[in-house]
């Protein structure tokens, strides 16, 4: 079996399930996957990174089908909303908007001690979220310990003075297990790429059905960036 070395330096076996699952998500066809499928085991040797697979699956699927690139292309479109936080922060809000739920971006609120910036506050059936959104630009990050811990202790601050019932941490890769076990025994959610299966963060984009505009490969890197500056997250907003 071929390994495989991932971003985050550990290595794998290929996977070629992995493959067919991510352009089933994708919305390729049958004849497509095998297309692509049999195009990389051609291409696969021992220690080919996983950076190489994917553009080998985004060149071969943006060559047969040019709409579903956007698609596939989701994971690694959210990474370029860098690189500060802010749109990322946009971009939850508003996929947390198609799932019903009300969402202020970038509040300020009194704590017992501090004054605190909210990344997004949700209300949605009576209760009011407090949401810490962790955004990496790097593939292969993930959020340790520190992250959980910060935002419980923002969370017990700012409850003090304000009704927040619960308190989110949302992150666009992936968490350590002790930030999964933290969160656990403190009764707090979190929402990484895969993680909880029912509503991970993969889901809750692909159900909303929104696609930010890094996704769109015929625009330039300049003009992406000009786009973020003037708050243009989402491709449904642009007026282009």
């Amino acid at each position: 079996m071929v390994k495989v070395q991932k971003a985050d330096g550990s290595v794998e076996d290929y996977s070629e399930y992995k493959v067919r699952s991510s352009l089933e998500r994708a919305g390729a066809d049958e004849q497509t996957i095998r297309d692509i499928t049999g195009h990389i085991n051609t291409k696969l040797f021992e220690g080919i990174s996983s950076q190489d697979i994917y553009m080998l699956i985004y060149n071969e699927l943006k060559r047969k089908n040019h709409m579903l690139v956007s698609r596939y292309n989701l994971k690694r479109a959210i990474m370029e909303l860098g690189p500060t936080g802010y749109p990322f922060e946009k971009f939850i809000a508003g996929v947390l908007n198609t799932q019903g739920y009300s969402t202020e971006v970038s509040q300020m609120v009194p704590g017992e001690c501090v004054y605190h910036e909210i990344d997004v506050i949700a209300k949605k059936d009576g209760k009011r979220m407090m949401i810490e959104c962790k955004f990496h630009n790097r593939p292969g990050t993930k959020s340790k310990i520190q992250t959980i811990l910060y935002t419980y202790a923002r969370f017990m601050d700012v409850s003090m003075h304000n009704e927040f019932h619960e308190a989110w941490l949302v992150t666009n890769t992936k968490v350590t297990q002790e930030v999964i076990e933290y969160a656990k025994c403190k009764g707090l959610t979190v929402i990484a790429w895969d993680y909880p299966h029912h509503m991970s963060l993969r889901k809750l984009v692909e159900d909303s059905n929104l696609h930010p505009i890094t996704a769109l490969d015929h625009l330039s890197t300049e003009r992406k960036r000009q786009l973020l500056e003037e708050g243009v997250v989402f491709v449904k907003d642009m007026k282009e």
